[in-house]
């Protein structure tokens, strides 16, 4: 016989955002719980679905409702998560909401809303499977609220540490930016390089490439390491640019990475991977030391 306990905590390795589902009961009153078994189902139609547990207080007026909606919790609304998993009986009375389209409750600073017409509603063991039919939807920008094994995380949180790490002595923070086929680089004395930051921190590295006349964007950590050559720690973004080339600086094509001169030995190798990582169209950070590491891959 499974163990429930043990299969909840491999099911818990599987890290998810945060929603909370909403709806109203026949007299008006909303209604909430908070989920993580979300997922979207189909572009034509407009599908997506939710579990809800049959014990849940709120599942028979779920299981009614004509209408429901699916409220994308962001990294600052760990409250708004723990409020809806809570029996406290006046949860609304404790958030912002809006009142929607149908009328259903959608909860203020989520990064996407969406409203559902039920579709359909399977029976699964001890939950039911809520599948709506999106008829409207909102997204705004931000950073989601992440869960693993039972505890929550921020996605953004990576930035902070880059920085902690970076601000010691030696070292340096730096970035991999595609660009028109190719990587942004720099032309120095000794070769190329990766455009660092002239402190050790996210906005000095934005704040130049933008002083610069390009337009950076920033997506995640790509590497992260300690350089025994300077005793401080290496810390490069992987991200995008835009804008015209600026004086000292050149796009070096995907192809022509493995052969370019570029100026330190860890940078070469770094972008060696970079291109291997772009053909397969899924990336990967590194950490380890400036010559011998691991990898682990973050998706395409």
């Amino acid at each position: 016989m499974t163990d429930p306990k043990a299969l909840r905590n491999a099911f818990g390795a599987f890290a998810t955002g945060v929603t909370v589902v909403t709806t109203r009961q026949p007299d008006g009153t909303p209604r909430g719980f908070t989920a993580n078994s979300f997922t979207s189902v189909s572009l034509d139609p407009p599908l997506l679905l939710v579990c809800l547990a049959k014990t849940a207080h709120s599942a028979d007026v779920f299981r009614e409702a004509p209408h429901f909606a699916v409220n994308i919790l962001s990294e600052d609304q760990k409250a708004v998560s723990g409020l809806f998993a809570s029996r406290t009986p006046d949860k609304f009375q404790n958030c912002a909401w809006t009142p929607g389209p149908a009328d259903m409750p959608l909860l203020d600073g989520a990064l996407a809303q969406f409203t559902c017409a039920g579709h359909q509603i399977a029976d699964a063991g001890d939950h039911l499977i809520l599948i709506g039919r999106v008829e409207h939807f909102a997204t705004a920008e931000g950073q989601p609220l992440g869960y693993f094994r039972g505890n929550y995380f921020s996605i953004g949180i990576e930035k902070d540490l880059a920085e902690a790490a970076a601000a010691t002595k030696g070292s340096r923070l730096g970035a991999v930016l595609a660009c028109s086929g190719g990587v942004l680089l720099k032309h120095t004395a000794k070769g190329l390089s990766l455009p660092l930051a002239p402190d050790p921190s996210l906005d000095s590295l934005t704040a130049k490439l933008t002083d610069l006349g390009l337009t950076p964007q920033i997506d995640f950590v790509y590497a992260a390491f300690d350089d025994r050559t300077t005793g401080g720690h290496a810390v490069y973004y992987h991200g995008t640019v835009t804008g015209p080339l600026p004086q000292g600086y050149r796009i070096v094509p995907l192809t022509d990475l493995g052969t370019a001169q570029i100026a330190n030995a860890a940078e070469a190798a770094m972008l060696h991977r970079y291109a291997s990582d772009f053909k397969n169209g899924s990336f990967s950070i590194y950490h380890g030391t400036e010559t011998t590491g691991q990898t682990r891959q973050i998706g395409a």
